[in-house]
């Protein structure tokens, strides 16, 4: 807590992130703040307050919560309840009841920082837990089909330096442009695999690759969605907030 007070060369060091389950939130005269009595009651309904962050740091930040609906809620409740069970406990009935809000801590100015940009950056953390995913459910690094384990750690080499060209790929293709898809883009390396072996035996390696990159170009474009709006349009076309509380 104490690190995320403090400055930087260049300045102050601002954060946005999920307020973690347990730590104190204070009034600015030094009264602990119930969340029960100050949480927002209705589907959608936002509140915003000052509040002083950690029992020791007592940082100043701004608190945002926003009533999600109740099918996020037993969504988030249900993933809850499964990282427990995977660890073999129970979660707290205040846990569960939390997970009908989103809450937000941050120490940015509302003048540099609006709700709904708030709760898009929040969303943007998430974004290389996105890129692992497409690594392990495309690119298959966790899985071997074999149980030597010299012959699975050398699967797990090839596939890891397949994922490195893929991704340099991806980089030069489509990866400054955010209405570009990443599995598209990674869909399109896998296809043209062969071309790219076949090249490297004939010398033609700077060709095929410039192809490739042409191809993420002119396509793997995401598609604008209504229901569940992709980052992209997030970022740039300013959707209401209430479309993407997950």
């Amino acid at each position: 807590m104490c690190r995320l007070a403090q400055r930087t060369s260049g300045g102050k060091r601002f954060f946005v992130m999920r307020w973690q389950y347990g730590t104190g939130l204070f009034t600015r005269s030094g009264h602990q703040i119930e969340l029960r009595g100050v949480l927002p009651k209705h589907e959608g309904e936002a509140k915003e307050m000052g509040v002083l962050l950690g029992k020791q740091a007592r940082l100043p930040v701004r608190l945002i919560m926003i009533r999600v609906s109740e099918k996020v809620a037993e969504q988030r409740r249900k993933r809850i309840r499964e990282r427990a069970q995977d660890h073999s406990t129970k979660p707290s009935e205040e846990l569960l009841y939390l997970a009908g809000w989103t809450i937000v801590v941050s120490n940015v100015p509302r003048a540099r920082l609006s709700l709904p940009e708030a709760l898009v950056l929040l969303r943007l953390r998430w974004q290389i837990e996105r890129l692992f995913r497409l690594w392990k459910e495309h690119g298959q690094i966790d899985e071997w089909r074999t149980k030597k384990p010299w012959r699975i750690l050398c699967e797990l080499y090839a596939k890891l330096a397949a994922m490195v060209i893929q991704q340099w790929l991806i980089h030069e293709g489509c990866w400054h442009d955010p209405w570009r898809s990443l599995v598209q883009a990674a869909a399109v390396v896998r296809r043209e695999a062969n071309r790219i072996m076949v090249a490297l035996y004939e010398g033609e390696v700077e060709q095929v690759l410039h192809s490739i990159v042409r191809g993420m170009r002119s396509g793997c474009r995401i598609q604008r969605r209504r229901s569940h709006p992709s980052t992209a349009q997030l970022l740039l076309e300013g959707l209401d907030w209430e479309l993407y509380l997950t």
